[in-house]
């Protein structure tokens, strides 16, 4: 395996590599490291991923701040205060190298800094060619995995929404007010919306998101003003907008966008190479991590498939974990926009409707918009449950599924490898169910296709799963409206 890119997509990809039992080679062109780098808003989701990595050792050292409470001011001008008990704050760069080195720990070689000079032959036989200082190295390859960043291949993007753009400094600890020191804060304004945060090395971070367009309209070409004018705008920001930087602005694109080529024939894209989220939901992290732990369950099944039957589950699984993580997190931000109290104002309107501008003349991007639509049509169609009381286990009921249920076929993760498997479908389901608590419970719930006595689905059930669990199965089904009491 060749992966190129040293972040967290391109690391947990080598990792998890690793323990398939694969030998990776992973190239990293930075010279500086641990590099500077943003994106220090860490997800709850992130310790499974860590922990599945059995990486928590090796990462325990890595400074970072949790239980800051966040103080928001979104959905009306008064702050209200939320507490994430899981979530944290990192030292991005340190986050990154303790990764690479537990990589190179476990046995992934790694050149850096390095550069990719030359590609040839085809999937399976792939023949790189990469320069490090004083040397060039020559390397077969089964698969080349680009994790090198948003701006591995900017023509072959799908922007998903407005252009966005992100600007950001630092205050040191000396200047922070004290009512910043200990909380983080994210609030909607007019233009944009602005985040902040202390980090872990005791400065304040500062960032405006906003649209590019109106920044370089208003600000006079001086992106700093812009920066302090809206701080002073704002209502939990004002006490900071004079106060002196202790680090340089800076600014880079923030726009969502999905790779419409992420899957080559033996070439995959993983994190930025393959898509980016609108940074309202600090998951960008998490979500490239657990992505790249999908491409390699991927990956392995498609090197260890016997039958193009075999092949084509493993790109569709691939694929259809693209699709759902982008199509998701573009429906849940275009829902988020539309609650900000400035939601009629141009930037905020032209962000809170989930659909995605066509591109005329290109079958990929095309194809690629129909699916993210199909996955955001079945989102807006999705009717939340009005949960029932439990069922009344009278052995003698009769029950079967509720007529909008549909069995699908969905690629599942079993082990290491995918696999075709049955699962349900119904507007109470957010996406279609192929395992609840950890068991695969179709074929097994088959029978509810026709009306059949609960003794007789308990005796079903019972045979791989104790009695309690397949009573709370069904009354889990039961509860969500997903099965029916029908009479004889």
């Amino acid at each position: 395996m060749f992966i190129i890119g040293a972040g967290p997509a391109g690391l947990c990809a080598a990792l998890r590599l690793q323990q398939l039992g694969y030998r990776v080679v992973l190239i990293e062109r930075s010279a500086a490291w641990p590099r500077p780098q943003i994106g220090e808003a860490l997800t709850p989701g992130v310790k499974n991923i860590i922990d599945f990595l059995d990486a928590n050792q090796a990462l325990e050292k890595v400074p970072h701040l949790t239980r800051l409470p966040t103080r928001l001011s979104w959905r009306s001008r008064t702050a209200e205060t939320v507490v994430h008990a899981d979530a944290a704050v990192v030292d991005r760069s340190a986050l990154d190298a303790a990764l690479l080195q537990l990589a190179i720990a476990r046995g992934v070689e790694v050149h850096q800094p390095a550069s990719l000079d030359s590609v040839a032959g085809s999937a399976g036989d792939w023949r790189l060619v990469f320069s490090t200082p004083g040397a060039v190295h020559q390397v077969h390859a089964r698969m080349i995995l680009d994790a090198h960043g948003r701006q591995s291949s900017q023509p072959r993007q799908l922007l998903c929404a407005p252009r966005l753009s992100a600007m950001w400094a630092e205050i040191a600890e000396s200047d922070i007010p004290s009512e910043l020191a200990h909380v983080t804060q994210v609030e909607a304004l007019e233009q944009g919306w602005l985040w902040g945060t202390r980090l872990p090395d005791r400065r304040y971070r500062i960032m405006l998101l906003s649209d590019p367009v109106t920044s370089r309209q208003l600000s006079s070409s001086r992106p700093e003003s812009w920066l302090r004018h809206n701080c002073s705008a704002s209502s939990l920001f004002a006490s900071v907008a004079q106060q002196p930087l202790c680090s340089p602005l800076q600014m880079c694109v923030a726009t969502p966008y999905v790779a419409i080529d992420s899957w080559q024939d033996g070439r995959l894209k993983l994190g930025d190479a393959a898509f980016a989220l609108d940074p309202i939901s600090s998951s960008g992290v998490e979500k490239a991590m657990r992505f790249s732990l999908q491409a390699a369950i991927a990956i392995h099944t498609l090197l260890q498939a016997g039958n193009a039957a075999q092949r084509t589950l493993a790109h569709d699984f691939y694929r259809q974990r693209l699709i759902e993580t982008h199509a998701r997190h573009h429906f849940w931000t275009a829902a988020y926009y539309k609650q900000a109290w400035c939601s009629q104002q141009p930037f905020w309107q032209e962000r809170s409707t989930p659909k995605i501008a066509a591109v005329p003349g290109n079958h990929e991007a095309s194809l690629m918009i129909e699916a993210l639509q199909r996955e955001i049509e079945q989102l807006a169609n999705y009717r939340e449950p009005v949960i029932q009381a439990g069922l009344d286990m009278q052995t003698s009921q009769m029950i079967r599924f509720h007529h909008l249920v549909q069995i699908v076929s969905l690629p599942c993760v079993t082990g290491d490898k995918v696999e075709l498997l049955p699962a349900m479908r119904h507007p109470h389901l957010e996406r279609p169910l192929a395992f609840w608590e950890n068991e695969a419970i179709l074929p097994r719930l088959g029978i509810l296709s026709q009306k059949t006595t609960l003794s007789s689905m308990l005796d079903i059930l019972g045979q791989s799963m104790p009695l309690q669990k397949a009573r709370r199965l069904l009354t889990w089904l039961w509860q969500r409206g997903l099965v029916e009491i029908v009479s004889d």
